[in-house]
Formats: C-alpha cells, structure tokens, sequence
C-alpha cells in the first residue's frame, strides 16, 4: 500500500540577506617561473607522458630529474587546461612510495583529459617545477608558432 506524499512547505518570501551574494574575490594569477632554453646546460626536460586510468603520469623519469622522491608533499595547481606542480610544505597530495606524478580526478575533469591521453612534461629543476600540457594545449602552442613563421616568412 502507498501512502499520499506530504506537501512541501514553502517559505512565504526569502530575506534579502539570503539572496545576495558577496561578490567572489578576484583570482589570483599564478607567477609562473620562466624557463630555459630548452636542450640547453640546466634547461627543463621535456617528455611525453600517457595517463593511466588512475590519473598517474607514466614517465618517472620527469619526477627522477627533479630530485623528487616519495613522500614529498606537492602542490598542484590548473592553469587554465596545463596543470603546475612543485614541492611545497603545505602541499596537499604527497609522492607515492613508486615516484609517479598523479593528477587528480578534479584535475584530469578540468584539463578535459582521460585514460590514454598523451601529455607534454616540462621538468625545471632550477624553479623545482612540473608542468603538465594536455595535448590540445601543446597543438595550440603548435598553431600559433607555426603561424609566426608564416609571419616572419612574409616579413622577409
């Protein structure tokens, strides 16, 4: 047997102290370290990386040039669809006992990646810094280098 549902009840009218929000505050922009030249003495390592259903990038060689190892606490941080991880004391997620970089599921969501997904590393050991680009980030970094040789080309 069924029993009728219950109305609901309603507030006659909502104080205007409940439907005005305080406005957020701005974000902060992230400074980001400048890198080397790449290849040159002391510059960043770069690598490709595939990501493992477990949000775990398959390249330890990227976190051994860093001189990281487990238990280092690791800040992360999404820029826009690339992802900035450095050691920090306050670092929310720590380095597993196997060295491996994991990027969290919020993260994976917010990058627009999955499972198979190839990904640049940029590994600076002088600024202890990893960035992580999803592969539509390094093809728009691609298209907008190869549309400045076209530009240095008509210049010429």
């Amino acid at each position: 047997m069924t029993r009728p549902i219950s109305s609901v009840s309603l507030p006659t009218a909502v104080p205007a102290s409940a439907r005005v929000r305080s406005p957020l505050p701005a974000p902060v922009p992230l400074e980001l370290p400048s890198l080397h030249t790449p290849g040159a003495a002391g510059g960043p390592r770069l690598s490709i990386a595939v990501l493992d259903a477990g949000g775990r990038l398959q390249d330890r060689g990227a976190v051994a040039a860093l001189g990281w190892s487990a238990g280092d606490r690791l800040l992360i941080t999404l820029v826009q669809t690339s992802v900035v991880i450095h050691r920090g004391a306050d670092g929310v997620f720590v380095m597993p006992r196997k060295p491996y970089v994991c990027l969290p599921a919020t993260v994976r969501r917010a990058c627009g990646v999955e499972a198979g997904a190839r990904m640049l590393l940029v590994a600076d050991a002088e600024h202890d810094v990893l960035v992580v680009h999803p592969e539509p980030a390094v093809q728009a970094m691609l298209r907008a280098f190869h549309a400045s040789l076209a530009t240095t080309e008509e210049a010429s």
